[in-house]
């Protein structure tokens, strides 16, 4: 499974600083998923991505 977080933060011209900011998800952990460097998500960090980029979770995860 991958995670598609970098394409939609450029498709909406949304820094991970801002998307950090807008959700209270550590940067830390949204570096990690940008680059793929996770092997879970929780549900409660996927409905805030998606809530604040207004997307759906498929638009997050590919497989």
């Amino acid at each position: 499974m991958k995670i598609m977080l970098n394409q939609i933060l450029d498709q909406k011209g949304i820094s991970q600083n801002q998307l950090s900011k807008d959700t209270g998800i550590s940067i830390n952990t949204l570096r990690n998923l940008n680059h793929n460097r996770t092997s879970r998500i929780s549900f409660d960090t996927l409905e805030k991505i998606c809530n604040v980029l207004d997307c759906g979770v498929g638009d997050i995860l590919s497989l």
